[in-house]
């Protein structure tokens, strides 16, 4: 990996640590099923742990992990990413985020990519919901997620 990669992912991981420095945070676990195409139809799809931490503006860093399988050979995937949620305290419908990071694979398709997606999450404000994403990433990238969420003291929802 280059020096530049190194930098690369070092910086997203941090990201976490300097968004609960910046005041209340809220704390974000769930679990992820997560699918990539690239040329000539190879599907990879993973499964695994989703973790976040997101301001109460609605910037999110997200470390995610997952294992599976990419054509027929055995794969595992991490991705470290920083969202931004159009609407982070909506209770109710369908809100907008989108953001970019970097993944790591190993096994077959081995390597690091950039990532690049938007989304849709269900009622963001709320203890728990779910989201889907697409994007590029490795080839196309699409996510399915389920969120729970733990909100600080004094957090108050979009009504």
């Amino acid at each position: 990996m280059s020096t530049r990669r190194l930098g690369l992912l070092a910086l997203l991981l941090c990201q976490p640590i300097r968004l609960s420095a910046q005041g209340p945070v809220v704390v974000e676990w769930g679990l992820h099923t997560t699918a990539t195409v690239v040329n000539q139809l190879r599907v990879g799809l993973f499964a695994g742990p989703r973790f976040g931490l997101r301001t109460l503006g609605g910037t999110r860093g997200i470390v995610s992990f997952g294992v599976g399988a990419r054509g027929d050979s055995a794969s595992a995937r991490a991705e470290a990413a920083l969202e931004y949620q159009l609407s982070p305290r909506a209770t109710r419908g369908m809100r907008v985020y989108f953001g970019g990071g970097l993944a790591g694979v190993v096994g077959a398709g081995r390597g690091g990519y950039l990532l690049l997606f938007g989304g849709l999450e269900r009622s963001p404000g709320l203890p728990s919901g779910w989201a889907v994403e697409a994007g590029l990433g490795g080839g196309f990238r699409i996510r399915a997620a389920y969120h729970w969420r733990h909100f600080p003291r004094g957090w108050r929802p979009e009504r």
